[in-house]
């Protein structure tokens, strides 16, 4: 997918839950809608290589299992996208599996989730689905904290300001290390291609340690009694 900045040739590939609907908030307050071309959800391909051939292009990108997380915490917790479908929840049912489940069983089973229900699926493909697999493909490459670096720059290259807010933040708030090793291991593997593609800005995290875990989930039980 791409937003187009036609004035000004510039092409910006989202990816959700890579601060996408705040980036293209930012940019719908600075400009009109006659300045703006957005093809919507879509993966990279080579139509949308040529459309933007002579564009200066921009993508955001994301640490992969920070963004796994923070796709179950707010698309399937907060926002109930698989609570909101009667046939995602039919669907899931012959499994065991209901609509709200627990991190290490949403993750064990992710490509179930993934399976039955799209915009789950949107918001858990791989970013390379959206950037392609090569990164020189695009002029500029922000980190998702480097936000005030790409508004600087796009309020520079467009004469107007533009700034950033924070959207879909909601849901519970989980770290890697509270998987188990076993679903640790399943979110990683998924996002093999984001590594490869992202690794000259991300490392897989080490896996979680269930015993450390346990340990860990004792303490905080203990200070809270």
């Amino acid at each position: 997918m791409v937003m187009i900045l036609k004035p000004f040739g510039i092409a910006y590939f989202p990816v959700p839950k890579v601060a996408n609907t705040s980036v293209k908030a930012g940019i719908r307050e600075a400009l009109s809608d006659a300045d703006i071309l957005d093809n919507g959800n879509k993966r990279m391909s080579a139509g949308l290589r040529e459309m933007t051939r002579d564009m200066f292009r921009i993508a955001v990108v994301r640490e992969p299992v920070e963004r796994g997380l923070s796709g179950w915490a707010n698309r399937v917790m907060h926002e109930r996208d698989v609570d909101r479908s009667a046939i995602s929840k039919a669907a899931l049912k012959p499994f065991g599996l209901g609509p709200f489940p627990d991190a290490d069983t949403f993750f064990l089973n992710l490509g179930k989730y993934m399976a039955v229900n799209d915009r789950v699926r949107r918001h858990l493909l791989p970013q390379a689905a959206y950037l392609g697999d090569d990164l020189s493909f695009f002029h500029a490459v922000y980190r998702i904290d480097e936000l005030g670096r790409l508004a600087a720059d796009l309020s520079a290259r467009i004469g107007k300001t533009i700034s950033f807010g924070r959207h879909q933040t909601g849901g519970p708030k989980i770290r890697f290390s509270d998987l188990s090793r076993a679903a640790a291991e399943k979110l990683t593997r998924h996002f093999e291609a984001d590594y490869r593609l992202l690794a000259t800005f991300y490392s897989p995290k080490p896996l979680p340690n269930d015993a450390d875990r346990r340990a860990a989930r004792g303490a905080r039980k203990d200070l809270t009694r």
